[in-house]
């Protein structure tokens, strides 16, 4: 599939998912009554996924020629647990810096999510949503961009798509940064599914964390209502010292999670100069994907002013 294709079908994502907001917020409107969080992440996701599949059988590839789902061996899969573990004081350092700024936005809707049982939010956060959002900006997208040549350009571009179709400032910027991880791992691997393993368990954590820590969700309060925010920044200073620990044995461990693959190429790819000669004159960012970009960006924007 070519990447044009690809950047159209991200901006039909976005227009979906405004027109599939706007109808939800005329629902509500007119019923009265919020519809469930478990109905909204399915519509949210569907949204999503129909564009990049459409994009693809349009295009006269195969879904299999376009999204890598080759197996990889059990020892990088529990390698690629670790991986994500590493990581994790990295992504609560930036959700945290985010805060400064603008609302937690999974505090936000933390009690609508518990009013579902906990076994229906893991399968609709922690696998379903995940298995989506894996195939579509680590499949499709991130490998449509791939073959252009440029892969660090494709790892970004991806990421920051991915950071930017949930919508708000708050998720876009640490979702930004799992998309880059993502990414990586994908490359260590060269399967979609190591990137499925590491963002089901990271959303399975969240979904943990936010039925069994009451505690929490009162700290996270008390700093979006603006009365702890001594509290946010040792907050974001106890993450920062342990993100500078773990996040170069992260690094660590996917470059040995690719040599166990045999792909120490293709990861040492992502930050290897080329020559000018050999790089390829392409530009990934075409008008349609500027009108995806600008849309949800505005979207934002009014989001994070009206809240």
């Amino acid at each position: 599939m070519d990447y044009r294709r690809a950047n159209r079908a991200f901006m039909f994502m976005i227009i979906a998912t405004l027109a599939m907001t706007t109808l939800w917020s005329f629902w509500v409107a007119v019923d009265g009554r919020e519809p469930s969080i478990l109905l909204s992440n399915v519509l949210c996701e569907t949204v999503v996924l129909i564009p990049a599949v459409a994009a693809v059988l349009y295009s006269g590839d195969s879904l299999g020629s376009v999204v890598p789902l080759k197996k990889f061996s059990i020892t990088s899969a529990l390698l690629s647990v670790l991986y994500v573990l590493a990581l994790y004081p990295l992504i609560t350092l930036v959700n945290s810096i985010s805060m400064i700024f603008v609302d937690n936005m999974v505090d936000s809707i933390s009690d609508n999510v518990l009013e579902i049982p906990i076994y229906i939010t893991i399968f609709s956060m922690g696998v379903f949503g995940p298995f989506v959002e894996e195939f579509v900006f680590r499949g499709v997208l991130f490998h449509t961009y791939k073959k252009t040549g440029k892969i660090l350009g494709a790892v970004i571009l991806s990421s920051v798509l991915f950071g930017m179709m949930h919508m708000n400032f708050n998720q876009f910027t640490y979702a930004a940064v799992m998309g880059v991880m993502f990414s990586v791992l994908v490359e260590a691997t060269g399967s979609v599914w190591s990137s499925f393993l590491a963002h089901g368990l990271f959303n399975t954590l969240e979904v943990i964390f936010l039925y069994f820590s009451s505690n929490l969700l009162e700290d996270a309060e008390q700093i979006v209502e603006g009365d702890s925010f001594s509290s946010l920044i040792q907050t974001i200073g106890v993450d920062f010292l342990l993100a500078v620990i773990f996040t170069p044995i992260a690094l660590c461990i996917v470059y040995k999670i690719a040599k166990i693959e045999g792909r120490e190429n293709a990861l040492m790819q992502i930050i290897k100069k080329k020559d000018r000669a050999e790089e390829p004159k392409v530009s990934l960012i075409t008008f349609p994907l500027i009108i995806g970009i600008a849309l949800s960006i505005v979207y934002m924007i009014l989001g994070a002013v009206f809240s």
